[in-house]
């Protein structure tokens, strides 16, 4: 049955052609205002079902790959966006204020196997959310663990921590390649490499006809767009910075077969985060210090199917292996080249997340042995 999870859980592997035209045009970003770092996240797919996860510190985990498994101990406690199971974030926060955001990029290539530790790309997330508190820790994680190879989707990476510090992170040719930056100068990242973005706008701005914005496809448009808007946020109707990051989260969304299923807003130094889905488009907001994330208290989780907006803390409830489960099935029903997944490799992904008891005794190091 493990093997058969590896087969699978690279769970936004083998996309048709259709199904990646619905989820081509994700695009995150961060900025600055009054010294307050916020980030910004679109969620371009074809479902909207998901659900928040407190993840607790001081677990054990150990990574679904069959060779050279990562082993870790969460470090820091985080709350995520997972649609396809518990464990396997989209994205997230972590109480230190570092956020990590995915997005798709054609062309990716993970290292070959070597003697690092070997983890999923979406587990990838997971583990920066547990054990870093900085860009600078996340990037030096390349040393100890890689994405593995075999059924990982191709992705790329938008992280910034509290003080500001942002850079995209990729996989080119089998090496990280990283470009780093300042929350306070504006950042953006669709779905090119962020050498060729920055070539196109680039050429955008040198060029006073016009013509080079329409040549580019959506992803470097929307790369164009939001960059500008960051510039020129004076401009935007709204007057707080989180509904200005909502205002360019709606400028660049995606209108074609899906939408625009989620849209994410970030304040890493206030620890909250603001969300909406398409189904449930009222805002919702929750505070990450008012949780508890002492491994072995109940794990909380939350149906992003809120419909009322607001102050959404009162919607937590704790953590049921029914609940990731049903979410399981539903969103691989909805996704149509996992539709053949047999119900018994499902349920094993379920229980996947029990596998991770707490730490006992002993530094964290010694635990992760």
């Amino acid at each position: 049955m493990r093997l058969l999870l590896l087969s699978m859980l690279g769970v936004l592997t083998p996309f048709s052609i259709g199904v990646w035209d619905a989820c081509r045009a994700c695009t995150s970003f961060c900025f600055e205002q009054d010294g307050e770092v916020i980030f910004g996240r679109n969620l371009d797919w074809h479902l909207d079902d998901g659900m928040l996860v407190v993840n607790q510190r001081g677990v054990v985990k150990v990574s679904y790959v069959e060779r050279n498994p990562a082993r870790w101990v969460s470090r820091y406690g985080s709350v995520t966006f997972n649609q396809y199971g518990r464990e396997l974030p989209m994205g997230g926060m972590n109480e230190a204020g570092l956020i990590v955001e995915n997005m798709w990029l054609n062309g990716t290539s993970y290292p070959e196997a070597d003697d690092r530790a070997a983890l999923g790309e979406l587990q990838w997330i997971q583990y920066q959310l547990d054990t870093a508190a900085t860009l600078e820790q996340v990037i030096a994680s390349d040393e100890r663990v890689r994405i593995a190879r075999e059924n990982t989707s191709p992705l790329h990476f938008l992280v910034c921590d509290s003080t500001g510090a942002c850079a995209s992170i990729e996989f080119l040719d089998g090496e990280m390649v990283v470009h780093s930056g300042r929350a306070a100068d504006g950042m953006v990242l669709t779905n090119n490499t962020w050498n060729r973005s920055r070539a196109f706008r680039e050429r955008v701005d040198r060029d006073s006809t016009g013509a080079a914005f329409q040549e580019g496809g959506w992803s470097l448009k929307r790369f164009v767009l939001a960059g500008r808007a960051l510039r020129n946020r004076d401009a935007l109707d709204a007057e707080d910075a989180v509904a200005q990051a909502f205002e360019i989260l709606e400028d660049v969304s995606w209108e074609g077969q899906g939408g625009t299923q989620w849209r994410i807003v970030y304040e890493p130094d206030a620890r909250r985060i603001h969300f909406r889905t398409l189904s449930h488009p009222a805002i919702k907001h929750l505070d990450l210090r008012n949780l508890d994330y002492v491994c072995g208290t109940p794990v909380r989780v939350l149906d992003l199917a809120q419909p009322e907006g607001g102050d959404a803390s009162d919607a937590w409830e704790d953590y049921f292996r029914e609940a990731n489960l049903e979410l399981i099935r539903t969103a691989y029903r909805k996704t149509e080249f996992l539709g053949e997944i047999s119900d018994e490799a499902i349920r094993w992904m379920a229980r996947y997340p029990e596998t991770m008891p707490c730490a006992r005794g002993g530094s964290l190091e010694e635990a992760a042995r």
